[in-house]
């Protein structure tokens, strides 16, 4: 078991450098490693540019420099039709839909026509704190769910090698700063619109970044804050930033159409071709519906079977034969790696990075039985859901009432003491992105209370799998790493904001190295899903 103390470090069991050499085309994709010629075509460039990020030049010198609508998100389709007049009392969800009109990732000149007439007619007189106000919901609502997770994974990689993290683009700050912020890019180059007394006036501050003018806005930061060009990369989907791309010694098209696909062919850009998470297909709706009727048969069936036996039975079998059930019939495959860290050490409090509604099926499929489940207290009016969660037993608890939530938790101590383990996501809520959110400080408290180790529970792709406001599933396979338990019983308390900073590290870090064994399972107790 290991120990958090004071000022200790955490080697994760999965951050042993795994790249060979690229010339035996064997490198890593999603942190495990490849042979190349494995991977599916769209996929190799993927893998090797993230191997040229990791292996090629490191620290602030080098520059990231990222388109943003049809670059780092899926364009949305909305047009703007009928007469184009002020917002002036509209509805926010009005506003908002006018941001996403401009959002559309097509890099002509139709779009750049868009956003003028955005700017000028749209959204002329409306206040900085209108679009203030809706940001982190036009966010968290609407463009999370168009993140391409492949370019997630490409920032993070740039990100651990110390470059310079901008996104390039010809939105507005308003389009742009909550996704930024959410991606932990502090750096942007937009347009930017004039205001006056705190109103927008119609006009532009300076240039729309389009074309040559945003190769240039690249090219003046990068004078500025020492950032060498030649050694730097850039990402677009346009033939409109066939400028910005030449600047740079490292050009990555990302679905390209077909005159930037000629211009990167000729030229020997790699070229990324991404697909969108948010399209609903007829297998998607499918697989989709038959993980639900799977739930409420398996259900029903481990009702029937559990009469007459005790209350714990029957919830242990439940959690096993719907989470079974419900994945199977999905398309979701689960892959566990350090199953033996599940049984060895109970009770424990369980903690589980958050990325997705389908984490409420992944946790019982890989603890199995005796654990009690902590879910948001919304979860409660779920159709169907919440009626197997109130059946189940989980704590429900409302975290915007801090004092509240802290009492609701009280529960779990005896049930840690009677040698039942805790299921818990530090976060709180679903992160919106790969990216962690900040870890709550409630499961560290219960298992400083009871003497329970913390046993990490490391969860990815499932966001990719069912992103936070879908409702339909993608299939594929989930992976999951069980790390080894830690005590903290000798944390002292008043390094808890610190050790409990340092178990994050060692999410971030599990995620980022991730390594899969040839004796990882689907799993090996519980047979293929």
């Amino acid at each position: 078991m290991n120990s958090f103390s004071d000022g200790m470090h955490h080697k994760s069991i999965f951050s042993t450098p795994l790249i060979t050499a690229y010339g035996r085309r064997r490198t890593r994709y999603r942190g495990e490693v490849h042979d190349l010629n494995t991977l599916p075509p769209q996929e190799v460039a993927i893998a090797a540019t993230l191997h040229d990020i990791r292996t090629g030049p490191q620290g602030s010198s080098v520059g990231a420099f990222f388109d943003f609508d049809g670059t780092l998100l899926q364009g949305f389709r909305r047009s703007l039709s009928g007469p184009l007049t002020p917002l002036r009392a509209v509805r926010s969800r009005t506003l908002i839909w006018s941001l996403l009109a401009g959002l559309s990732g097509r890099k002509t000149t139709a779009h750049l026509d868009r956003i003028h007439r955005l700017i000028s007619q749209v959204w002329r007189g409306r206040t900085e704190e209108d679009f203030k106000d809706i940001e982190d919901r036009l966010f968290s609502r609407f463009i999370a769910g168009h993140l391409y997770p492949e370019v997630c994974q490409l920032i993070r990689a740039h990100d651990a090698a110390g470059h310079t993290l901008v996104i390039a683009t010809a939105a507005v700050p308003f389009q742009v700063r909550s996704t930024a912020r959410e991606l932990g890019i502090d750096r942007i180059l937009c347009t930017e619109t004039a205001v006056s007394e705190g109103i927008l006036t119609g006009g532009v501050d300076g240039e729309i970044l389009w074309g040559q003018r945003k190769a240039d806005a690249v090219s003046g930061f990068a004078t500025a804050n020492g950032v060498e060009l030649a050694r730097s990369y850039s990402y677009s989907n346009g033939a409109s930033d066939i400028p910005l791309l030449s600047l740079v010694g490292n050009s990555i098209a990302v679905n390209p159409g077909r005159r930037l696909s000629a211009v990167a062919d000729r030229r020997g850009w790699r070229v990324l071709r991404l697909r969108p998470r948010c399209t609903a297909g007829p297998h998607r709706i499918v697989r989709t519906i038959l993980g639900l009727l799977a739930v409420l048969a398996a259900a029903a069936a481990a009702a029937v079977c559990s009469l007459g036996r005790d209350r714990q039975s029957a919830i242990d079998r439940m959690y096993v034969w719907v989470s079974t059930a419900a994945l199977r019939c999905a398309g979701v495959r689960v892959r566990i790696t350090g199953s033996e860290h599940i049984r060895a050490h109970r009770p424990a409090v369980f903690i589980f990075n958050h990325q997705s509604q389908i984490d409420a099926l992944i946790v019982p499929y890989v603890l199995r039985t005796a654990f009690t489940g902590v879910v948001a207290m919304k979860a409660r009016r779920y159709p169907i859901f919440g009626s197997l969660l109130r059946f189940v037993g989980v704590i429900f608890v409302d975290r915007s009432a801090p004092d509240r939530a802290k009492r609701t938790l009280e529960p779990l101590v005896t049930d840690l003491q009677s040698g039942r383990s805790v299921a818990i996501a530090p976060e709180g809520r679903v992160s919106p992105t790969p990216h962690l959110l900040p870890f709550k400080k409630g499961a560290f408290h219960l298992a400083a209370r009871t003497g329970a180790p913390i046993i990490p529970i490391v969860i990815r792709n499932a966001g990719e799998i069912l992103w936070r406001s879908s409702v339909l599933v993608h299939p594929g396979t989930i992976d999951v790493a069980v790390l080894e338990p830690i005590d903290i019983s000798s944390w002292n308390p008043d390094a808890y904001n610190q050790n409990i900073e340092e178990i994050r590290n060692l999410y971030h870090e599990t995620l980022m190295h991730w390594r899969t064994s040839k004796d990882s399972e689907y799993s090996q107790a519980h047979g293929k899903p």
